[in-house]
């Protein structure tokens, strides 16, 4: 009989989930480095960052699969292909299209971090909707609560050229909705596939997409890199993506989802920490821009987002 493994300590745990969202967090300071650095021409536009990133992403979850998981992988694809199709455009395209729409259209790091807070809302109305969860009181008062910020949020972005400061947020928070589409998508066989197998083939299927844009947008702009732009690239693809969704889908498999639904606040406060200490230490390079109201905003959100999303479990 086999006899399973003894949990990892608590502080092992604890560090696993730090560098995990010290890496995710620091991806929102990559892209605006890579998109719209203060002190230079931008390095990709955003169908050509799209492209690049997945581009190498995929080419490595492909490799990691053909060495180490490729029974499991064919099978997967021979009974969900169409789910994987689905589960891709809005894992890859979905989300990072607009997440880096908004970013090289001025929506700052910090607040596109925030805005990626919304995904738990949005799964609780898409589950409530096609999965037949509930929306309990509680729940819907912590929606409106975060909606409040929301608005706040929208409505305290410094004007500038171009598109309104609130369409800006609103297409930018498409990114956390494709997320919550992908996670409904991926909700009823979640038991039934292997999670890490699952996640890279999403993100193989969900670039072939992008690939359109790789001869006209992300392959002279890639030709172009400077080492500093590389090092950002390298950090999105390895250390956010490949090494990064492994990680997550270990910590999944050994902390209670009480624990995980705390997680998400860890993005928006570290990466505006990193922001800060970027823009001390190179000010030419990396501009903070975050309002007053957008700070005040963010956290009326986040405390809807926890009202209506953290469970804490009463012991009598």
């Amino acid at each position: 009989m086999r006899t399973r493994s003894p949990a990892p300590p608590g502080l092992l745990l604890a560090s696993g989930v730090f560098v995990l969202f010290f890496f995710w967090s620091q991806s929102f300071l990559a892209i605006e480095a890579l998109l719209r650095p203060a002190d230079r021409a931008p390095r990709f536009d955003w169908l050509g960052l799209a492209s690049a990133r997945f581009a190498i992403a995929s080419l490595l979850c492909a490799g990691y699969l053909a060495a180490f998981r490729r029974a499991e992988a064919a099978a997967v694809v021979r009974a969900h292909w169409r789910r994987l199709i689905l589960a891709g455009l809005f894992c890859v395209p979905g989300y990072n299209l607009a997440l880096y729409w908004g970013q090289q259209h001025r929506v700052a790091a910090p607040v596109a971090s925030l805005l990626t807070a919304l995904a738990p809302l949005f799964v609780m109305g898409l589950s409530a909707a096609f999965l037949a969860e509930r929306i309990t009181v509680r729940r819907g008062l912590g929606f409106l609560v975060a909606l409040v910020g929301l608005v706040l949020v929208a409505r305290s972005g410094a004007s500038a050229p171009g598109a309104s400061y609130p369409l800006l947020i609103a297409i930018t928070a498409l990114a956390p909705f494709s997320w919550s589409i992908y996670t409904v998508l991926t909700k009823p066989i979640s038991g039934q596939v292997p999670p890490l197998v699952w996640t890279y083939l999403s993100v193989i299927f969900g670039t072939v997409p992008t690939l359109v844009f790789l001869p006209t947008h992300a392959g002279p702009q890639t030709a172009a890199l400077d080492g500093v732009g590389w090092l950002w690239l390298g950090h999105l693809v390895v250390l956010s993506t490949v090494l990064g969704f492994a990680l997550w889908i270990a910590l999944l498999s050994r902390l209670p989802a009480t624990s995980l639904g705390f997680t998400i606040f860890l993005n928006p406060p570290m990466t505006t920490g990193q922001k800060l200490l970027l823009s001390a230490l190179f000010p030419a390079a990396f501009a903070f821009s975050v309002t007053a109201g957008e700070m005040i905003g963010g956290v009326i959100m986040l405390v809807g987002v926890g009202v209506a999303t953290v469970s804490v479990s009463r012991r009598a």
